[in-house]
């Protein structure tokens, strides 16, 4: 409850003094994550983040957008978080990149890709959400980036499996 409070005064704060225009118009990148996790939805996510970001004033999974794989989330199914209702910052980049978790749309696809490679559905998905986002917000491909080849991460997130080539290929296509 405390940290739902500690969002609502900022939004509340923000839009009194005048930054509702830059703050719905601020997105410049997306970021594409694997859960890492064979299943998973948005109970199962809110728990780990909060043991592994304790201090995140915001008590929601660190992720705008999960994409399912049909365990916790149905195949190809789009679930926004709270933090993309609210359209306030993610906590899915290290807090080295801070700049990147207030302008990036963080996108999770449920599963884990150094095992696996994601399903048909979830791809597709996947590459639909990142093609609307990138037309609603006016976002270049050269602005979507793999969670382990932003400036500044040390992970392997999405995982190996990741059809990396393929993605980006495919984000371009109208």
């Amino acid at each position: 409850m405390k940290r739902r409070h500690f969002v609502q005064g900022t939004l509340f704060s923000a839009a009194v003094i005048g930054l509702p225009v830059y703050w719905f118009n601020r997105w410049d990148y997306l970021t594409i994550h694997h859960s890492a996790g064979a299943s998973g939805d948005l109970d199962l996510l809110r728990r780990v983040h909060r043991r592994r970001q304790a201090r995140d004033p915001v008590d929601e999974v660190p992720y705008h957008f999960l994409v399912g794989n049909g365990k916790g989330i149905a195949a190809g199914a789009v679930v926004p978080s709270e933090r993309w209702r609210l359209q306030i910052w993610g906590a899915h980049v290290s807090a080295r990149n801070r700049d990147r978790n207030f302008r990036s749309i963080g996108i999770c696809l449920i599963g884990n890709f150094q095992n696996a490679r994601p399903g048909a559905v979830q791809y597709d998905a996947t590459v639909a959400l990142c093609r609307d986002l990138m037309r609603r917000f006016n976002i270049a491909s050269d602005r979507v980036t793999l969670h382990g080849e932003t400036p500044g991460e040390a992970t392997l997130c999405p995982g190996k499996n990741f059809p990396r080539d393929r993605f980006f290929e495919d984000i371009r296509q109208a």
